[in-house]
């Protein structure tokens, strides 16, 4: 620490320093690193672990006397049993509800609080619905079977059937199971829209046996209404003579409507709900796009449609480029360099957080870069904020560069949105495999942007986010040897399996790259399911309708950056080819 006072991560040591006798700190020295530390993000850090430690030595009026507002749970649970451990019982009480009625499990540091609370009995079973509403809107499957304890009478006949209703929504067609209040009709609302997603027909005949029976309110009956119509509208069964304009129908009906009239290619309907949607939705890229194409395609107003069309072509984004492509255009990349200057790029360089940020990624530690780099951002002026994404781009930190390029009003300077890092390794393994390097790098930049070292929560690895089944699977097709976990962090390996990988799927779906980028997302088995049950559609039509969400944004984002990649590398290609236009 003497040699190097002075260096920019002079005072990562002495945090280190004090970490490592953090227990014995005194409140004074606590206070005194506190203050020490206040320029960089693990100052709050430290001081927060400090307070840990003294709540977990029962030093119970030293963490009251010292406490900042915490967002972690464990912190703000020790703040309120340290107010409970020092007199002031009636405020530590009076913070639970908040701490308690969320839609995760807290830490164990809350238990014994809650337990003083609970033993109080000021839970309550209404405080208990309210968190079993958010745990299964949260698929917390096991915190909302814990709290199936707290009910009795008809209110725990409802929250089991909450519960059974979300992990087997089948259980909707069981007129027993629901009781006539209010809890019973919450209930049986979840388990029919679950069960309309999966079997509309069937839903459809579980809520007339249930519609008469119970006592329900014209606000939940609308909503099972609209959420039986929805599911039956997927399978191409429309409500007759319905009107968009209907004052009685929600926001998630119209859109649904929408979507359905949209998949099942009834363009006059699908128009009107586009229609009826509010104006902020209605003015949304999609929905613009999805207007343009229906008035066209049913060809009452296609003059309208055009002009929507025509419009939308200026922009550079996936719908942008449907519309161009269907017009005929060629689409916009309205690309614009942003030049920082030299004097604001010099002051950049002298700010201690940037030189902080700046050598912690050269020694690897992202983490600590990333942390940095947000605890400054917001303060920066605008061409310090460029600066700062042009020095990232410049040391090599392309993924936050590419982050940081939205956030800067950057989003025309391509060369940062759209970089070429790896190119040698990318042009190789596509000229290897036969396949086009711009859809390499598509396909990269979606799965992580370009960051060697990313790992995904499902343990996806490196550039092109390789499962390790998958790239074992791989690399025995291709006779290349088995590689670790580690290898796949390697970029050429990463890449070279990735290409290949990308090549078996397009043989498979004869070069669809809609497809492909389906299958490389969510898998080929779920893909042929999807084409299976809804063959021969427009492309566009198919890529709005897949079921996950993920994936649809998955596939735009690629369809989108492969033109971008393209466009850079000075190759004029189709937005969709002629065979992509369809799929079979």
């Amino acid at each position: 620490m003497r040699d190097l006072e002075g260096y920019a991560l002079h005072p990562y040591l002495v945090y280190y320093d004090l970490e490592s006798r953090l227990r014995h700190l005194s409140p004074a020295d606590a206070v005194e690193a506190r203050k020490t530390l206040a320029d960089m993000p693990l100052g709050e850090r430290l001081y927060g672990r400090w307070l840990v430690s003294q709540a977990r030595r029962g030093r119970w009026q030293v963490y009251r006397d010292h406490y900042v507002p915490q967002q972690r749970a464990d912190a703000r649970c020790y703040h309120a049993r340290a107010l409970y451990r020092t007199g002031d019982r009636e405020a530590a009480l009076a913070l639970v509800p908040d701490l308690w009625v969320v839609d995760e499990s807290q830490p164990k540091a809350c238990d014994p609080l809650f337990e003083v609370w609970m033993a109080a009995g000021l839970r309550t079973e209404e405080m208990a619905w309210q968190r079993l509403g958010l745990a299964i809107e949260s698929n917390e499957r096991t915190l909302a079977r814990y709290l199936l304890r707290f009910f009795s009478g008809a209110r725990a006949r409802a929250a089991q059937a909450y519960y059974d209703g979300h992990v087997r929504p089948e259980v909707a067609r069981q007129r027993s199971r629901f009781p006539d209040t209010e809890y019973g009709h919450e209930a049986l609302a979840h388990a029919l829209t679950r069960y309309a997603a999966r079997s509309p027909r069937a839903a459809a005949d579980a809520w007339r046996g249930h519609r008469e029976r119970l006592s329900l309110s014209d606000g939940i009956r609308t909503y099972i209404d609209e959420r039986i119509a929805l599911g039956l509208a997927t399978l191409g069964e429309f409500p007759p003579n319905a009107d968009p304009a209907a004052d009685s129908h929600s926001p998630a009906y119209r859109t649904g409507m929408a979507t359905a009239s949209i998949a099942h290619r009834r363009w006059s309907a699908a128009a009107g709900w586009i229609d009826a949607l509010d104006a902020a939705s209605r003015d949304t890229l999609q929905w613009r796009y999805w207007l343009g194409r229906a008035l066209m395609a049913a060809g009452d107003d296609a003059a309208r449609g055009e002009d929507v069309l025509r419009e939308l072509a200026g922009h550079r984004n996936y719908y942008g480029f449907l519309a161009a492509d269907r017009l005929g255009l060629e689409p916009s990349l309205n690309e614009r360099r942003v030049l920082v200057s030299e004097s604001v790029q010099r002051n950049l360089r002298r700010n201690p957080a940037v030189e902080r940020l700046t050598e912690l990624f050269a020694v690897g530690d992202s983490l600590n870069a990333r942390r940095e780099w947000y605890a400054i951002y917001d303060d920066l002026p605008l061409d310090d904020r460029r600066g700062l994404v042009e020095l990232a781009s410049d040391i090599g930190w392309i993924e936050q560069a590419i982050i940081g390029a939205s956030q800067a009003e950057l989003t025309d300077h391509l060369a940062l949105r759209f970089p070429t890092p790896f190119l040698d390794i990318y042009q190789r393994h596509a000229f290897a495999t036969n396949l086009p390097v711009w859809f390499l790098f598509a396909v990269s930049r979606q799965e992580s942007a370009f960051n060697p070292r990313a790992r995904s929560p499902a343990g996806a690895r490196g550039l092109m986010q390789l499962m390790g089944a998958t790239a074992r699977a791989t690399a025995a097709s291709v006779r290349l040897r088995r590689p670790s976990a580690a290898d796949l962090y390697d970029p050429d390996t990463n890449v070279t399996l990735g290409a290949h990988h990308l090549a078996e799927l397009m043989a498979r779906y004869d070069n669809h790259r809609a497809l492909v980028a389906a299958a490389y997302n969510a898998g080929s088995g779920r893909v042929n399911r999807w084409l299976r049950e809804r063959p021969d559609l427009p492309t566009d039509v198919w890529i709005e309708t897949i079921p996950f969400a993920e994936t649809r944004g998955y596939v735009k984002s690629v369809l989108a950056f492969s033109y971008v990649y393209a466009s850079r590398f000075g190759i004029r290609v189709p937005v969709l080819a002629a065979h992509e236009q369809r799929v079979p």
